[in-house]
């Protein structure tokens, strides 16, 4: 997972740029992991390293790390910048953990809060409610109108109240098998997306998470194709996804990273023009795409921030 992926980048960075050799590395974490499946999965690495001399073939034979993290490897160990790859990832991997912890802070509050909502309206109407009936009936008279339609409800689910709980758990079953596949996480993306507030925060995720991988990509000496290659396998919107098809093909066609970042409309405004201006007169684009991606990261950040704290009125959110 990313916060492993972290961890062991961060470590491989900080030792190689110490003078320790990355198979003296890889014998350190060996040394030191307490885990069993770890150490098994160090010692794979160890003997792959023994074998053929290479850091990037051992971590592709163990069949645990991500395509582009091994693409990123190897092209490091080609060009000589294992130490910066590594710290390139690690900065990255750090990126995705503050994303991941931001998006779980915009769900697991409005989560919370609804539960203890739901948890409340159905005391007061299955408890609550039928104490006023009797109040009501003592009186000589009875609950109509909204009140009664409030109180049949109440007794329906006193009554039927399994056949509820049982939807609500075949809804989180079914959401949480979804997650488990490509095909339903995007499905309830898809889904999630309808509300503009979401839709703006994950539209400026993707620009970060492929920002973020140009940096990483373009700063290990990657050519502007194959960065592009590697930072659209970050993106988890088919719809970004086509931004970054017409990217490369534009790219392609006039050689104009800048020019073809404006119409394949991944970047606008104020970044479009960094963008632009990075790609064809300073020539720091990796910094402009990293600088890009935290700020996009930041603004997500704020905007779900917002969502947590800013009243349930529909136009809020709608």
């Amino acid at each position: 997972n990313a916060e492993e992926l972290h961890a062991f980048s961060d470590e491989m960075s900080m030792l190689i740029s110490g003078g320790t050799p990355a198979t003296e590395s890889i014998g350190l974490m060996l040394e030191e992991s307490k885990n069993p499946v770890e150490k098994m999965l160090f010692q794979s690495m160890l003997d792959t390293m023994y074998e053929t001399s290479s850091l990037a073939k051992s971590i592709e034979q163990t069949g645990v790390f991500p395509d582009y993290f091994c693409h990123m490897i190897t092209m490091g160990e080609a060009t000589g910048n294992t130490e910066e790859v590594f710290n390139l990832l690690a900065k990255h991997y750090e990126r995705e953990l503050a994303i991941s912890a931001a998006i779980k802070n915009a769900v697991s509050y409005p989560l919370m809060m609804v539960v203890m909502m739901m948890i409340i309206i159905v005391v007061l109407v299955t408890q609550i409610m039928p104490i006023f009936e009797r109040v009501f009936i003592q009186l000589g008279s009875t609950m109509d109108g909204v009140s009664g339609g409030i109180l049949a409800f109440g007794k329906f689910l006193k009554s039927y109240g399994w056949i509820f709980l049982a939807v609500v758990l075949v809804i989180a079953i079914v959401i949480i098998v979804m997650r488990k596949t490509p095909n339903g996480r995007e499905k309830l993306t898809n889904f999630f997306c309808h509300f503009k507030k979401i839709r703006g925060i994950y539209e400026k995720l993707q620009i970060s998470r492929f920002s973020s991988g140009m940096a990483m990509t373009i700063g290990s000496g990657m050519v502007v194709t194959e960065a592009i290659d590697v930072a659209a396998t970050l993106a988890t919107s088919k719809y970004f996804e086509k931004k970054v098809v017409k990217l490369k093909e534009a790219y392609t066609e006039n050689g104009d990273l800048g020019k073809s970042f404006s119409e394949a409309g991944i970047f606008v405004g104020l970044y479009g023009r960094m963008a632009t201006l990075a790609a064809r007169r300073t020539g720091d684009i990796e910094e402009v795409m990293d600088k890009i991606a935290n700020t996009y990261q930041e603004q997500a950040d704020g905007e779900i921030n917002d969502i947590i704290s800013s009243s349930p009125y529909k136009d809020k959110f709608i």
